[in-house]
């Protein structure tokens, strides 16, 4: 039994690894995966599938964001955790997912999808999408089955135009008008 034990750890050990495991490849993700209520809003990038949930803040993981949101975003300033997490589900008579941050999506934006092996998903596996909010989006969604939770990993602050107030409108015209007394002066020697 004491020889017997050793090599039944190794087997569930190698198991364990993944390296036994015998699953099919992932599929590439697609800048058509989400969609938006607001028309004109798309997704410019995506990459992925990689496999696991990589938004569970395991440091093997927030590592690995890191490096793809380096790599393939060129956001090299992230740490690979998620700004907010959400858990999501699909609506089991549409089976549209809502993905719905407390965050107003505004300007570039990245967020990360993590689908399980349900049926109508991609597999175990999570993709990262890029896209340009504007001013703002409330939210998403998806007809991928089998989500399960999303990260948010980037927006940036939306800036309106200044419009200025009316006393900069009078201080312009008080300095037009002595740029005017000043000319008619110049004009008279």
């Amino acid at each position: 039994m004491k020889a017997l034990l050793p090599k039944i750890a190794a087997v569930a050990m190698f198991a364990m690894s993944g390296v036994a495991s015998a699953s099919a490849p992932l599929a590439a993700c697609s800048v058509t995966d989400i969609y938006f209520e607001i028309p004109g809003v798309t997704v410019s990038k995506c990459y992925g599938y990689v496999a696991g949930n990589l938004i569970n803040n395991s440091p093997a993981d927030t590592l690995t964001v890191k490096n793809i949101l380096a790599t393939q975003f060129a956001f090299p300033g992230q740490t690979g955790a998620p700004i907010e997490s959400i858990n999501v589900a699909a609506n089991p008579s549409t089976h549209v997912t809502t993905y719905d941050f407390n965050h107003l999506l505004t300007g570039n934006v990245i967020v990360g999808l993590h689908f399980g092996n349900g049926n109508g998903g991609p597999g175990n596996g999570t993709a990262f999408y890029q896209f340009n909010g504007g001013s703002g989006i409330d939210k998403f969604f998806t007809q991928l089955q089998a989500s399960s939770n999303a990260g948010l990993y980037k927006l940036s602050v939306y800036t309106m135009p200044p419009v200025p107030e009316p006393e900069t409108y009078a201080m312009m015209l008080a300095g037009l008008g002595l740029l005017g007394i000043g000319a008619r002066r110049y004009a008279r020697r």
